[in-house]
């Protein structure tokens, strides 16, 4: 394998898939490590009783605490308690204003005035240098979960003492939805906890770091949890350990994963959506894929909401569209409809000339044969292969008799850069603005299936660069017709808590303080 493959096939294991599919971070950094186990239970109420208002969150102290640089998935929770960002995406995936007080630009160029007044818990005031000292650093280091988030970033600029400013390389008039990067104070990224703004502050005691309320919160007097507890951990599985005993009262899981933690007893469960995508891709090149009247057949005979309520226990969210929540007014329909699928199929002149109940086509002979295609999956993720098998069983229903061919990921994964399948399962955690250039474009990292289509291509870059609702219907209608990849669901994370504990708890997707000043102890 030459340098070029072996550079893709990493950015492969990097960012393609999740959980079963592939790593979410670096796999041989011990802290991050999936649970050992799979189908962990927490099947029983925490065996120690902790006081009424005790609260407890994971802490990894093998790393400064900086909202950018620290890669440890353990703290992203705690990380959420401390900091901020120029603004949080709600449930809808819609930013709302936080640091941030107004804005404007182009698509190109951006202004962002900040609320001012607003200090850091050193009581030095949050100014544009903070800001764009952050967004610089995760900018310029790979490893920073946000780092993607600013690849089309040109410039980052402080535009007096209160304005940043951001020009893009491309236009993107969602890229305010990317800017929920929280923000740390200048010159402090090498202290334990870098300097921040958010309701809870890092306090230190008789050798233990904890965190108290930020008496000067912007955002209001927090009356809940006047000390949040920080419990050393070494490793994600200790995490469900320690819930299971009460030291740690908070956490989140991907349910729909290679290795899911089940939940189950004495706790209140949250679910909170997310950008991650499980799709079917094609192989476009070349075959009865390569006809888009092919690919809406299959997509038309998916019955979505079965596979969410079954495969995916509930823990999804049905989708045609690769956009979390759908499009309003609708673009399709996630019902599976036997007459639609049959009538694309036979427009690609697929159907059942013998009578024996399964579709034929022309093959390159100019003979019929039968559509029998096959569903390449990563076996190690058991949702994806039942998800896979019911989309082979609704296939089944329209007379085509598809196979599951699950197999090890690495296999997997050399098989999608080889082009060699029919169809294929995929999963992707998209960024909050949905960018599908990757996905579906021309030449994109992530178009495996080597889908090309002009028109596509042009829709894509116009709806980013306008961004009117109208722009982004016109792409959805144009993948609905071209189903270049056919959605299936869009998963939910959950959010465990210790029950009783919290009244008031409401998590958006980044943000799990969400709403912390209106939190009542039970």
């Amino acid at each position: 394998m030459d340098f070029q493959h072996l550079k893709r096939f990493f950015i492969v294991l990097m960012a393609v898939l999740l959980a079963g599919c592939t790593p979410g971070g670096d796999s041989s950094a011990a802290p991050d490590d999936e649970p050992a186990s799979s189908n962990t239970e927490l099947e029983q109420p925490p065996t120690i009783q902790k006081a009424a208002d005790y609260l407890g969150l994971a802490y990894y102290s093998g790393e400064n605490i900086n909202p950018v640089l620290s890669t440890s998935h353990m703290n992203r929770i705690l990380s959420e308690a401390l900091y901020e960002g120029l603004f949080y995406l709600d449930n809808k995936f819609q930013p709302q204003p936080m640091l941030c007080q107004s804005w404007e630009g182009d698509g190109i160029t951006f202004k962002f005035q900040l609320q001012q007044g607003i200090t850091f818990w050193s009581g030095e005031e949050l100014t544009a240098e903070d800001v764009v000292y952050t967004l610089k650093t995760a900018q310029s280091n790979e490893t920073s979960p946000y780092f993607s988030r600013l690849a089309d970033a040109q410039s980052i600029f402080a535009d007096g003492q209160y304005t940043v400013g951001i020009t893009l390389s491309s236009a993107n008039m969602d890229f305010i939805k990317l800017l929920d990067i929280p923000i740390f104070r200048r010159g402090s990224e090498n202290d334990s906890f870098a300097d921040g703004t958010g309701a809870y502050r890092p306090a230190y005691e008789e050798g233990e770091w904890y965190l108290a309320p930020y008496e000067n919160w912007h955002g209001g007097a927090v009356s809940a949890f006047s000390r949040i507890d920080l419990i050393e951990t070494l490793r994600s599985d200790a995490i469900i350990n320690s819930f299971e005993t009460g030291d740690i009262s908070l956490i989140r899981t991907e349910r729909i994963s290679a290795n899911p933690v089940n939940i189950s007893g004495s706790v209140d469960l949250h679910q909170t959506p997310t950008t991650n995508l499980h799709y079917i891709g094609f192989a476009c090149g070349a075959g009865p894929f390569s006809l888009p009247q092919a690919r809406q057949g299959v997509s038309a005979a998916i019955a979505r909401a079965n596979i969410c309520n079954i495969a995916f226990q509930s823990f999804a969210d049905a989708a045609v569209a690769p956009v979390n929540p759908q499009p309003d007014p609708a673009v399709g329909s996630v019902a599976a409809d036997r007459d639609t699928a049959l009538a694309a199929f036979a427009q690609a002149n697929i159907s059942d000339t013998n009578g024996d109940g399964v579709l034929e086509y022309d093959n390159f002979s100019g003979n019929r044969v039968r559509f029998a295609p096959s569903i390449l999956v990563n076996n190690e993720n058991a949702f994806k292969v039942s998800a896979a098998q019911q989309i082979a069983d609704c296939l089944l229903a329209v007379g085509i008799p598809a196979t599951v061919d699950a197999v090890p990921f690495e296999e997997y994964t050399a098989r999608l850069l080889a082009g060699t399948f029919d169809m294929y399962y995929g999963e992707t955690r998209m960024m909050p603005d949905f960018d599908l250039r990757s996905l579906v474009c021309t030449g994109g990292l992530l178009n495996y299936g080597r889908y090309s289509n002009f028109e596509t291509d042009n829709q894509v870059q116009n709806a980013r660069a306008v961004g009117t609702a109208e722009a982004k219907q016109a792409l959805y209608t144009q993948l609905i017709n071209e189903t270049p990849i056919a959605p299936i669901a869009f998963i939910r994370d959950q959010v465990v808590v210790r029950s009783g504990l919290i009244t008031g708890f409401n998590p958006s997707p980044y943000w799990l303080f969400h709403g912390v000043a209106g939190w009542r102890q039970e």
